[in-house]
């Protein structure tokens, strides 16, 4: 029978029911996980809007993860001569499963640290890959695979729509029964709806349907439709990937440019693509009437190489300026399983299409652990890179570039984060978590997040202003955000009037009270405070010379004490200070510069005490 067919069909209730029974009898560890994963999140959602997600995350991620790998031994099992002596890969999954949830910290630690949220999403990428392989492990038969893996893509697709079309009609319903019936559902029941269609019934149905035997199907079924799909669609936008990129590659060799670090990942897409490509039309290539397909190899891997330079010459460009992070790391494996995969494709006479899920996977497990994984690499290198530049920093008498201090400051977040910026502690001679205290006030104060300004005022390093005046007509942007964890108390026991003023390029005037107007100018990016009764200025703040004397803190402000953010004026009539909370403004070439947004507080006293408004 066509399988289309069979995947339009409507199933009957006996159909649905038997299948499920069945379903259950198969896979009753991975069903039976799910249930349980999927009732206690539901469960946990009744709990003061979603806090106790938070405080269960770890629980959560491990319910998650498990699925896949339930799934995947179950596939390896069934394949086995001798299923039952292989039923101990079930219990050691459920181990590991445990360790994964032992070794993950407290829910302030997992927010914080990115190490755990990246370990976590190898895990779950290489718990789908091995649902790929698993059943080929021992077993290798080319149209077996490949039937293999349509049924995979067709259970998910199948699976998706009917869970997606049974939440959309509950909502729909739960909605019509609070409307007429005035029933106040609480917002949580849709997000219990939507945890149940998502856990239990996708992942029920996804197993429902899934052939056993998968070694017996010997006979490729290729629709029309598949064939069209990939005949008018993915390969057309292989080939337009193909030519954006070697007319980029035209551009910069003319100019002689290094490539930008964006086109790393438009070439990984391109090679994904045309992977994807390769797998579908791998059984009918030779005798396809498309001259498209029957072409596709080898000159996509051809045409592939050449992007391949491309992609390396982009990487190695930002490890050499910056170093190697987590993200970067990810992108150069890639890249070498990229490269790796063409050739392998190119030169092997089997083309064994397991080697390209196989091999990933074996990526994904290895960068998680060891010196050789993403963490050690990123970290070892960040440290390297902090090396490099404070060494150079020092040299010039700790004056450092506008680019050199940005480093240094986002290698120290970098580390923070990561619980190893004690490690930084023999190379600037000083306890770096020590220096992460308000040492500019004169006094300790613990901070609960990276106060890198204190730790390079512990470090003595400034900014030469000479180095913000970039030569690119895009300036140099600098920022000031405080979060809640900076918010300070303010002494304003001087002062008679208090204000929140907001202004940039679309807000200019505001009216603060009957008697005061604020009035910002853009062409000379003054802060005026008017009378408001007889238009007079009565104070204004020249804030040009005064952003740009903040430029030598760096492009990121946020952390620069009240002092050095505040303007203070004062007059026959008023004293006035402006208290700069957040701030959002480019420095151009020939000292220019535009104020995007801003934020303060505004704090007045006039010498009419006893004036009223």
């Amino acid at each position: 029978m066509n399988v289309n067919t069979t995947f339009m069909q409507l199933p009957s209730i006996k159909e649905i029911t038997d299948k499920a029974q069945n379903a259950f009898k198969r896979f009753p560890v991975t069903l039976t996980w799910a249930i349980i994963g999927s009732f206690y999140i539901m469960y946990l959602i009744d709990f003061d809007s979603g806090n106790k997600l938070e405080e269960k995350l770890d629980i959560i991620l491990t319910l998650i993860l498990g699925i896949c790998w339930h799934i995947g031994s179950q596939f390896f099992i069934e394949q086995q001569k001798q299923p039952n002596k292989w039923l101990w890969l079930k219990g050691l999954i459920i181990v590991l499963l445990f360790l994964f949830y032992w070794h993950l910290p407290g829910t302030k630690d997992l927010d914080n640290n990115p190490v755990y949220s990246i370990r976590f999403f190898l895990y779950f990428i290489g718990g789908h890959l091995f649902v790929l392989f698993a059943p080929f492990i021992k077993f290798w038969k080319k149209t077996a695979f490949w039937n293999y893996l349509k049924s995979v893509g067709l259970a998910i697709v199948r699976s998706a729509l009917f869970s997606g079309v049974l939440y959309l009609g509950l909502v729909l319903a739960l909605l019509a029964i609070d409307a007429l019936f005035e029933a106040n559902i609480k917002g949580e029941r849709y997000g219990q709806l939507f945890v149940f269609c998502l856990g239990v019934v996708n992942t029920w149905i996804y197993l429902s349907d899934f052939p056993k035997q998968v070694r017996h199907q010997r006979e490729i079924y290729f629709e029309r439709a598949l064939e069209v799909f990939v005949k008018f669609i993915l390969i057309p936008l292989v080939i337009l990937y193909v030519v954006i990129l070697y007319a980029y590659g035209g551009k910069i060799s003319l100019q002689w440019q290094l490539p930008k670090g964006w086109v790393s990942y438009l070439v990984t897409a391109l090679a994904l693509l045309g992977f994807l490509v390769e797998v579908i039309i791998n059984p009918i290539q030779k005798n396809a009437k498309a001259w498209t397909i029957r072409n596709f190899y080898p000159s996509f891997y051809y045409a592939l190489l050449p992007l391949v330079v491309l992609l390396f010459v982009a990487i190695f460009r930002r490890v050499a300026d910056y170093g190697i992070t987590e993200n970067r790391y990810f992108v150069l494996v890639i890249a070498f399983w990229i490269l790796g995969m063409a050739l392998y494709l190119l030169i092997s006479r089997n083309n064994k299409l397991i080697v390209l899920p196989l091999s990933l996977f074996g990526l994904a497990i290895l960068s998680s652990f060891g010196p050789w994984s993403a963490f050690y690499v990123s970290k070892t290198s960040q440290i390297n890179q902090f090396k490099k530049v404070y060494d150079q920093v020092s040299l010039n008498g700790k004056m450092a570039t506008a680019d050199e201090f940005n480093q240094l400051t986002s290698i120290i977040d970098y580390l923070e984060k990561r619980n190893a910026i004690s490690e930084l502690d023999e190379i600037t001679g000083i306890a770096m978590k020590e220096a992460m205290q308000d040492t500019v006030h004169s006094r300790w104060k613990k901070y609960t997040y990276v106060d890198t300004r204190a730790v390079m005022d512990s470090l003595n390093i400034t900014v030469d202003p000479d180095s913000n005046k970039s030569p690119s007509s895009y300036g140099v942007h600098y920022s000031l955000y405080q979060n809640q964890e900076q918010l300070q108390l303010h002494d304003i026991s001087e002062f008679s009037y208090f204000s929140e003023i907001h202004f940039g390029d679309y807000l200019h005037k505001q009216l603060l009270t009957e008697r005061f107007e604020l009035d910002y100018q853009t062409k000379d990016h003054s802060l005026k405070l008017l009378n408001k009764n007889n238009e007079s200025s009565m104070v204004e703040f020249k804030l040009s010379n005064f952003l740009k004397d903040m430029t030598k803190n760096g492009t990121d402000l946020s952390g620069l004490p009240i002092e050095k953010r505040s303007l203070f004026l004062e007059n026959e009539e008023l004293k006035a200070k402006v208290i700069f909370t957040n701030l959002s403004y480019t420095v151009f070439p020939k000292d220019s510069l535009n104020i995007h947004s801003a934020s303060a507080y505004l704090l007045i006293k006039t010498n009419e005490n006893a004036q009223q408004d």
